[in-house]
């Protein structure tokens, strides 16, 4: 007998007003000046995530409370706000003249890319734990 399971994501349009307090706050303190397009909520077997874009091309992604996941710029350098200090300073050090483009943080793992490429990884400690240079 075989049984099988169909895995179904549900990608559901919502607005602004339906995201959780802490994902509206966050939007809202990373970039004031900027007004959110497109919300979604996406529902998969236990995952759910919400989606949000911003009129300046930017996505952010947000956990199931709210938390911050992911942040693409378009255009723009990710918000201090939504890099760790100690990573903030790590990159100021090793990496001057770069900004960040994107983040991404799944509780465990830091992981961003740079303007020329370069993605960094940190562990939960804040500790740099890989370095992939962009060798075009």
């Amino acid at each position: 007998m075989m049984v099988s399971f169909h895995l179904h994501a549900e990608n559901i349009p919502i607005s602004p007003s339906q995201l959780p307090s802490k994902a509206l706050k966050t939007v809202q303190t990373a970039f004031p000046n900027d007004s959110i397009t497109q919300c979604k909520v996406e529902k998969r077997a236990s995952l759910v995530q919400y989606e949000v874009r911003l009129a300046n091309g930017t996505k952010l992604q947000f956990s199931k409370d709210g938390s911050f996941t992911e942040c693409v710029c378009t255009g723009r350098s990710v918000p201090d706000c939504l890099i760790p200090q100690k990573i903030q300073e790590r990159i100021r050090s090793a990496f001057p003249d770069r900004s960040v483009l994107e983040i991404e943080h799944d509780g465990k793992l830091f992981e961003l890319k740079l303007d020329d490429g370069t993605e960094l990884s940190f562990n939960s400690a804040m500790r740099l734990i890989d370095i992939d240079y962009n060798n075009d």
